[in-house]
């Protein structure tokens, strides 16, 4: 297994590097967030222990720029910062697990080995579609048809979720959850406005046959239509 390791502080990186090695691992390592990134993405590293206070470039903007790409690589974030809204802030930017410094290397070992056992998303996982519209969910692209649009990162977590339920209705609360980690710090009003600027890019691209839309009281639904009625 080939691990990356994106850590400033050298004595840390060091310790890190041993101790994986010891455990099996073949390991590289980055001191800067800007070339640990552009390591993960010339190598097929099977999973990323990656520091939040990097100089150059974060590690919590690193991997949400990995996964905006679509780089799935596994990623385990290291931070001093253990308050729940930086938990939440890292884990929504793609990390798979998050460890508070100080940490014990026996824990780590075991997350590490938690996150290298999840399965790899399936084709069937990876595309989704509904009527004209597909999604790779890999490669983070959106098709209407034979017209691509661009979405933010909250855009696409929304019409993920909406798309492999498609048909149901799921409330505000649901999507908080699930795109932004916890209701308790997302308020209704940007969920609708990023449901109403992804609505908006859908019909942009002559959405005609699918439906983004609000029931009110409850939540939102995607859903197949007649394109005629559109």
């Amino acid at each position: 297994m080939w691990i990356l390791v994106i850590e400033d502080e050298k004595r840390l990186s060091d310790v890190l590097r041993r101790g994986l090695e010891s455990e099996g691992y073949t390991v590289d390592l980055a001191h800067d967030g800007r070339a640990g990134e552009d390591m993960a993405r010339v190598n097929g590293y099977d999973a990323m222990i990656v520091d939040w206070r990097l100089p150059g470039r974060d590690g919590r903007a690193v991997i949400a720029s990995l996964r905006e790409d679509g780089i799935v690589t596994p990623a385990i974030m290291l931070t001093a910062l253990d308050d729940v809204e930086h938990r939440v802030a890292g884990l929504n930017a793609g990390a798979d697990d998050y460890l508070s410094k100080p940490f014990s290397f026996e824990e780590l070992i075991a997350r590490l080995r938690a996150v290298l056992r999840r399965p790899p998303l399936s084709a069937q996982d990876r595309n989704l579609s509904l009527g004209p519209l597909t999604m790779d969910t890999e490669r983070r692209n959106v098709v209407v048809g034979e017209t691509e649009i661009i979405l933010r990162p909250k855009e696409f977590a929304v019409l993920e979720i909406l798309l492999r339920q498609a048909g149901a209705v799921l409330s505000r609360s649901v999507l908080a959850e699930r795109v932004w980690g916890s209701a308790l710090y997302v308020s209704d009003n940007v969920i609708d406005v990023t449901i109403s600027g992804l609505r908006q890019k859908l019909k942009s691209a002559g959405s005609g046959g699918i439906e983004l839309e609000t029931v009110r009281g409850v939540g939102y639904r995607l859903r197949e239509i007649d394109p005629a009625s559109a």
